[in-house]
């Protein structure tokens, strides 16, 4: 285990400065949620403009406009949680970590100086695994802090239910974990950092705009539960404190699969030299 940490805090000092700045990204664009709640006259001034949401960007929140004036400010607030800017700058951390710290790790060749040493494949893939779980906890906790630190500067600090950020970080948390799997799973079986970034990417934007033309395109309906999006509630989670059993072991089973196929890969392939 002592090894398996080492790995883990040496990947993490190498790319702790794309995401740091990453992260202060995520809590600034969740900060700023609160002050433009009340710049528009809060609960009560939210309503006319909840109802004039575009069709489109109901589809990418996944909510009726009446639920979200019903929920009021929390309604509000959790579009901050499925806005493609959030969801973005979320992923982009995710796969860039995966991918570098392990595919990127093989097309340099210095993942065999890990492997020189007494050490196991399985125990260098445990280091990418804690370091990809470490890296969807800090994002998964940035967004929800960054939204409470601004409730802190505006008059709506008291409306909202503070409990409920505990199920929206963890119903971030398994999204990125179904991702980070993924990830590994194809950063294992890539040759270069690009090739892992690409498959990674390809997924999520496919699964992403399958579950965002589902709602607007009848002919997809059929696939969409095949969505990682479909089963990632952040509005549930925010107004209601809740979060569907499906949804949980959906993204873990995701996850799970993803992490143990590419340790599968991973202790099967041929190393570049």
């Amino acid at each position: 285990m002592t090894a398996v940490a080492l790995m883990t805090a040496r990947l993490l000092r190498r790319a702790w400065a794309g995401l740091v700045a990453l992260l202060v990204l995520v809590v600034l664009f969740e900060l700023v949620n609160p002050l433009v709640a009340q710049s528009l006259g809060g609960p009560e001034g939210l309503e006319p403009f909840l109802r004039a949401l575009p069709p489109a960007f109901r589809a990418i929140a996944q909510v009726a406009p009446d639920n979200i004036v019903r929920a009021g400010l929390a309604g509000y607030l959790a579009l901050g949680f499925t806005h493609p800017l959030y969801l973005t700058l979320a992923s982009v951390a995710l796969i860039g970590f995966v991918a570098r710290a392990l595919a990127g790790e093989m097309e340099r060749g210095t993942i065999q100086l890990a492997l020189a040493r007494p050490i196991s494949r399985s125990r260098v893939y445990a280091a990418r695994v804690c370091g990809m779980v470490l890296v969807a906890l800090a994002l998964a906790a940035a967004g929800p802090l960054g939204m409470i630190a601004g409730l802190g500067f505006t008059e709506l600090r008291d409306v909202i239910v503070y409990d409920r950020f505990v199920p929206t970080a963890t119903a971030g948390l398994l999204l990125f974990w179904a991702i980070g799997g993924l990830t590994l799973l194809g950063a294992a079986a890539a040759d270069t950092t690009g090739r892992a970034i690409a498959f990674a990417t390809g997924v999520l934007v496919i699964s992403y705009f399958v579950d965002y033309f589902a709602e607007l395109w009848d002919v997809l309906e059929p696939v969409a539960p095949f969505s990682l999006f479909a089963y990632y509630d952040p509005f549930l989670a925010l107004t209601r404190g809740e979060l569907p059993v499906q949804n949980v072991l959906t993204l873990l089973l995701v996850g799970l699969a993803g992490t143990l196929g590419g340790l599968v890969v991973f202790a099967r392939r041929d190393l570049p030299s």
